[in-house]
């Protein structure tokens, strides 16, 4: 199960951090995966919330990645398997991407099914794979759900942060230019409420917040632009 979520714990220019909930000895632990698109590490300086992380946690100065190519690498987190036998080698089809991942089956064997099939509640936020877009027909069904997830909060093209479809949970949800719309703030949101939702039940849980910040065009929250 934990081994596909940790078998790919760097991706290429980008930060990924893991944190194990408190627990009690015998209960199992909950897991919340954040994975953030090109950071580059020399912007954790500025960053005062990840430093924390960081002080509270662990950092890998010496780590191997499987691809240092997007979709290569979240396959690889997604499944626990390197891209030479995932075939997921470039971001779009036929050799990579949402399309490829799909048409090969590899939903549906990811950390996801496994942790959901042992009792947890899963959810995925933000960024999935390229070329996954909400309200384009998958398999007949305009808002595809990978199996494996009980809470699905994903955008398509959502790198300018603002303008987004949102598949909310079977539900499409346009977002547009306000500041409450700024897309990393949106699925911040909606992991808090997952969580306390999923303590309030006393369920184990594991989250991903995949955020399209800070890639390119790197749109700043409103509050934070200069």
């Amino acid at each position: 199960m934990l081994r596909r979520l940790l078998a790919a714990a760097a991706l290429g220019a980008a930060l990924v951090a893991v944190w194990l909930a408190p627990a009690a000895s015998a209960a199992p632990p909950n897991i919340v995966f954040v994975l953030t698109d090109d950071l580059a590490w020399n912007l954790v300086q500025y960053m005062p919330h990840v430093q924390d992380l960081q002080n509270r946690g662990m950092t890998f100065s010496r780590y191997f990645v499987t691809d240092s190519l997007c979709c290569p690498s979240r396959s690889s987190i997604f499944s626990g398997r390197y891209p030479h036998n995932t075939k997921i080698f470039t971001n779009k089809s036929p050799d990579g991407g949402f399309d490829a991942f799909h048409a090969r089956g590899e939903e549906g064997s990811t950390w996801a099914t496994d942790l959901q099939g042992a009792g947890y509640r899963t959810a995925m936020m933000g960024k999935y794979l390229n070329g996954y877009m909400p309200g384009n027909a998958v398999d007949g069904r305009r808002l595809y759900i990978p199996p494996g997830w009980n809470e699905w909060d994903v955008a398509g093209n959502g790198y300018g942060e603002f303008n987004y479809n949102l598949n909310q949970d079977g539900q499409l949800v346009h977002h547009g230019l306000q500041p409450q719309d700024y897309l990393t703030d949106v699925v911040g949101g909606r992991a808090v409420s997952f969580i306390n939702g999923a303590a309030d039940a006393g369920q184990p849980f594991a989250l991903e917040v995949a955020t399209f910040a800070p890639h390119a065009p790197y749109t700043p929250a409103p509050r934070n632009a200069s």
